[in-house]
């Protein structure tokens, strides 16, 4: 059985309050955050990534790559992507679920996966109203310069949210149409590389390791890349 939440009544009440305007974007399951997922998935060489939204009973998805299997909605304690409503403003990080597991989630709700990490999405006001989050069935590291990366990504996946409550239909189409292309020439950027990467025998050689520095120089280049094309966005709906 999974632990209490890690929450105040309090909280949770200030924390729905916030998702409330988002709550009617559920039937729009706009490819953006599928690429999204899809984009985070690809740059932590990762088999599953998925965007999310936490209410009070349940969760659902935006966004998932990976994980076809995934109802588009979960009870929420049987969904590990709510975890990180649990910590604003950081990331939690599970190396390894099958020696440490959560304990505010089902244990059914993590057998299939060994490494979770997740950022949360936060509003203005600074509640946290879902998540981004990558999964692994192997166990594995996450560094602090992957941490920043997730973090940012998560910003970018709050701002497409916001994006989504302020265009109106017919605007809509091209600011996704920028947004998505600025994605899609990022993931081959990330694919050359990461490809460039697995021919070298030990990622101890100088070379490998020159390869990963430029994997998360690169990887730092695309999350700034997407950053302005949204605030293009933004600015072209205020013109």
């Amino acid at each position: 059985m999974a632990a209490a939440l890690p929450i105040s009544a309090e909280q949770e009440a200030e924390r729905l309050q916030a998702l409330k305007p988002y709550k009617a974007l559920e039937h729009l399951h706009n490819e953006v955050f599928e690429d999204i997922a899809y984009l985070t998935a690809r740059l932590f060489a990762a088999p599953i990534a998925q965007v999310s939204l936490v209410d009070a009973e349940e969760v659902t998805y935006p966004g998932n790559v990976g994980d076809p299997k995934l109802a588009s909605r979960l009870a929420r304690q049987d969904s590990i992507c709510a975890v990180a409503v649990y910590k604003p403003g950081a990331t939690t990080v599970f190396s390894n679920l099958r020696a440490n597991p959560c304990i505010w989630i089902s244990e059914e709700a993590q057998k299939d996966f060994a490494f979770y990490a997740s950022h949360p999405l936060q509003t203005a006001g600074g509640q946290p109203i879902g998540s981004l989050c990558v999964l692994d069935k192997k166990p594995r590291e996450f560094t602090a310069n992957e941490q920043l990366i997730l973090q940012r990504l998560a910003g970018i996946a709050m701002h497409l949210l916001d994006l989504e409550l302020v265009a109106a239909p017919e605007q809509a189409p091209a600011l996704w149409d920028a947004i998505n292309a600025r994605i899609q020439l990022s993931l081959q950027r990330i694919e050359t590389l990461t490809a460039l990467a697995r021919w070298e025998v030990s990622p101890e050689t100088a070379t490998a390791q020159a390869y990963q520095a430029s994997i998360h120089e690169e990887r730092m280049l695309i999350v700034q890349d997407i950053e302005y094309e949204v605030s293009n966005a933004f600015a072209r709906l205020q013109q």
